[in-house]
């Protein structure tokens, strides 16, 4: 058990897009792989809190790279809790290349959700994860709460039975590969993302559908809602672009 731990990846195939860098989707799933090893190995991850009928449920996620990892390169990525709240906690992370340059930071928000009644519960249900806090933050703070926006239709979806995950609602993979494909591969190819933020408002389960509405709010900052038939905006996100 550690209460901060490095976890190392190789890069595959699947993991980069057609330029060769890592996809946001893929350096998403890879913060998240490192979340989740971490409560695994000290005794609070997803499959300990679903026998008690408890799973953990992301809120909140920022992250902010110098650069995005190439095919070419290895990641190693450093996680802990920075706190815990009565209803959320805080787990940061630093992002190194192969060589050991620290090549960016990530920031999440976590609930503990109650798999029946599908409502958060207090975090002193978990009371051994006290021990594993090392208050220690990182340069670009806590994930903070995004504005709402209006924009125009950016991309349209529906919840398929492979969208999702063990929760039994859309794995969050899915609502950054929606966003990530509100442009193009032409777009792509002048502009490298270098922060995403996104806040999780509500779930969307199988047969869900709706929208992805986008606003440009500056020279390459793009603010996005989701918006759902019945449920409403369901997710805000935010991605700043760098152009090449």
């Amino acid at each position: 058990m550690a209460a901060k731990k490095k976890y190392s990846y190789d890069i595959e195939a699947q993991d980069i897009d057609f330029r060769r860098r890592v996809s946001l989707t893929s350096l998403t799933n890879f913060i998240l792989i490192t979340a989740g090893k971490n409560a695994d190995e000290n005794g609070f991850g997803l499959l300990e809190l679903q026998s008690d009928n408890f799973t953990w449920v992301l809120s909140r996620l920022v992250i902010d790279m110098k650069r995005m990892p190439t095919e070419n390169d290895s990641l190693t990525i450093e996680t802990w809790i920075e706190k815990i709240g009565t209803a959320f906690t805080t787990r940061n992370f630093r992002i190194f290349d192969g060589k050991g340059f620290l090549i960016g930071h990530a920031a999440s928000s976590w609930a503990v959700m109650d798999m029946h009644t599908r409502r958060s519960v207090l975090l002193d249900t978990l009371p051994a994860m006290h021990q594993f806090i090392v208050p220690e933050s990182t340069p670009i703070g806590e994930p903070g709460r995004i504005p709402s926006v209006s924009g125009e239709v950016a991309n349209s979806f529906r919840v398929k039975y492979s969208d999702i995950d063990v929760n039994n609602h859309a794995n969050s993979l899915h609502y950054v590969e929606w966003l990530s494909d509100c442009f193009t591969p032409d777009f792509y190819q002048t502009h490298h993302i270098r922060r995403f933020e996104i806040n999780f408002l509500k779930e969307l389960t199988f047969g869900d559908s709706g929208e992805v509405y986008r606003q440009l709010n500056g020279q390459v900052d793009y603010a996005f809602h989701i918006e759902t038939h019945g449920k409403g905006t369901v997710c805000r996100a935010r991605i700043v672009f760098e152009a090449v």
